[in-house]
């Protein structure tokens, strides 16, 4: 069998994969009796750097570096004392105004008042449920909650320390939604077909993968004669990690 073969030691980064993939674009398409070797790195569809959205003293880091999390999770507290009062404010208003409301049109019928005095206590009603909703949004941004599933893999959040808005704190991922990308040259585009399945050999866990090409991104680099392609790994194992390299293994 006639095998392309690719320089190994540029299988970790996707710049080696685009000189070894230029050096193909001059030869025919894969043919069944040939083997593409592609140099291909793990990522993941959910990653952040999380922030806060409001300047204060952060109070309790809830998840740290390792630390795994559902989604929904409070992994930072802000401290909420002004907030939390502004609330209670509100809500107060917004009983007060829902009770003026309600005696307003009850005067108005027994035609003890006017329509513009109605209109205006139903108005002031509305004006409070909406301050409400605001205090209540600004409560809400005391705490950074998970986005998704995942595991912090990197802190910048100190407990009893001021944060800024939009300063990093948090860095996650969620390792259970895997895809591989590699760059292929761009005279084997026949051949890399959406639904496609191959072999992806992982450096760091000596294992074989099946993977599942999901978009070929089109666009030929003028450099290097390669397109991007994206796949899906068909694997649960929990032992497969954003980050990680590999190698693609393309044949008939």
């Amino acid at each position: 069998m006639k095998r392309i073969q690719i320089n190994k030691q540029l299988q970790k980064t996707f710049i080696g994969a685009a000189i070894v993939a230029a050096t193909c674009v001059s030869g025919p398409a894969l043919s069944q009796t040939q083997t593409l070797e592609l140099a291909a790195v793990v990522k993941s569809d959910d990653t952040a750097i999380l922030s806060s959205q409001m300047d204060g003293l952060l109070t309790k880091v809830h998840a740290r570096v390792g630390d795994t999390f559902t989604k929904g999770d409070v992994l930072l507290s802000i401290e909420c004392t002004l907030q939390s009062a502004a609330l209670a404010k509100a809500r107060a208003e917004v009983e007060y105004a829902r009770n003026e409301y309600k005696s307003t049109s009850a005067l108005e019928a027994l035609n003890s008042t006017t329509k513009v005095q109605v209109a205006r206590s139903a108005a002031e009603f509305a004006k409070a449920k909406a301050e409400m909703q605001a205090a209540d949004f600004r409560v809400s941004q005391c705490q950074v909650l998970a986005p998704f599933d995942g595991t912090v893999i990197q802190s910048w959040a100190k407990t009893h320390e001021s944060v800024n808005a939009k300063s990093k704190l948090l860095e996650i991922v969620n390792n259970n939604n895997l895809t591989a990308e590699f760059l292929a040259p761009s005279n084997a585009i026949n051949d890399l077909t959406t639904g496609r399945s191959f072999k992806l050999l992982v450096s760091e866990t000596g294992k074989g993968y099946t993977a599942t090409i999901d978009k070929v991104i089109p666009f030929v680099d003028s450099v290097s004669q390669t397109v991007k392609v994206i796949s899906r790994l068909d694997s649960n194992d929990t032992g497969l990690w954003a980050g990680m390299s590999g190698l693609v293994i393309l044949d008939e």
